[in-house]
């Protein structure tokens, strides 16, 4: 973890008692980030393979143990409400249990680096990223670029389209539970081809193993 080079570029975060704490709880699981980040002021990070809630846990401590501030996606409803795995509503926005403490639930995650995304609005979830972006400076965004973790063999284009939109430099990232690591790997550099940016983020998670599930290449099984 001490090998993470960081620079004026980068939006750095020091928790005098959160780092420590998150670096110590890695070396207790055996996890560890490899590689290095690109010496830029906007940085996506695109991982996959996405397939347990272990994947987020562990991105978690690795932000703290970094000294580095994420931003990172989630449901409306996650940063207010209890969320369970059934709706009580119709609406994808309000899925979970309301509790009384839930504004300062949404400061806190807030303050962690968390954007919100609104499912039911007519603006889509990666112009909504974009809205919530363009103004920053600098920033490293945490994105799974599958998705959902149910699904595979399937990349979707948001990261591209953040990527244009806001210059930022895409960092593949493996999800590696075979060597229990984030592998950050050589930036890779976008076209004017969504399917060709696909084609190759997809050729750099093929056959890494996540906790419930192999990434394979299209065509490949």
């Amino acid at each position: 973890m001490d090998h993470i080079v960081k620079t004026e570029n980068h939006p750095i975060k020091i928790r005098k008692f959160l780092g420590p704490l998150g670096r110590l709880i890695l070396k207790a699981v055996n996890w560890d980030v490899v590689g290095n980040l690109p010496d830029k002021k906007r940085i996506i990070i695109a991982s996959a393979p996405h397939s347990s809630t272990f994947d987020a846990i562990y991105a978690y401590f690795v932000c703290l143990a970094t000294d580095l501030k994420f931003y990172f996606l989630g449901s409306v409803s996650m940063f207010t409400r209890i969320v369970v795995p059934l709706p009580f509503k119709k609406n994808p926005d309000k899925l979970g249990i309301p509790h009384p403490f839930g504004r300062l639930q949404n400061k806190a995650l807030l303050g962690f680096g968390g954007i919100p995304v609104w499912r039911a609005k007519s603006t889509g979830v990666t112009q909504q990223v974009i809205e919530q972006l363009k103004s920053k400076d600098k920033f490293i965004l945490y994105l799974t670029v599958e998705g959902e973790m149910k699904t595979n063999q399937t990349i979707k284009s948001g990261f591209h389209y953040i990527g244009k939109a806001l210059d930022a430099t895409i960092v593949p990232t493996k999800i590696d539970y075979e060597n229990r690591r984030f592998e950050l790997m050589e930036e890779l550099p976008l076209t004017n081809s969504v399917e060709e940016d696909k084609e190759s983020l997809m050729e750099r998670y093929h056959l890494v193993k996540g906790r419930n599930k192999v990434f394979y290449k299209p065509g490949t099984k």
